[in-house]
């Protein structure tokens, strides 16, 4: 599962703790993908890396059993 998001706001420290922590509670395998980058969302390191800016285009990609409800999530953040 792919999808396009907009980021609300500009990257945080607290922000990419909130990504990480809701998508570590999740089975599937998420990443964030924004201009040449890439990030498992269950690390908090890569989504630091990934340091989008507000109105910036995201990937959201999930796969694996619960991966529908991982996008959800990670849109309400973002």
């Amino acid at each position: 599962m792919k999808t396009k998001v907009k980021a609300s706001e500009a990257l945080s420290l607290a922000k990419a703790k909130l990504i990480a922590e809701t998508v570590a509670k999740r089975k599937s395998e998420v990443r964030i993908l924004y201009r040449d980058k890439g990030a498992n969302a269950k690390s908090l390191m890569g989504v630091v890396a990934l340091s989008f800016k507000k109105g910036d285009e995201l990937y959201l990609v999930a796969e694996g059993a619960d991966a529908a409800k991982a996008i959800e999530e990670l849109k309400s953040i973002l």
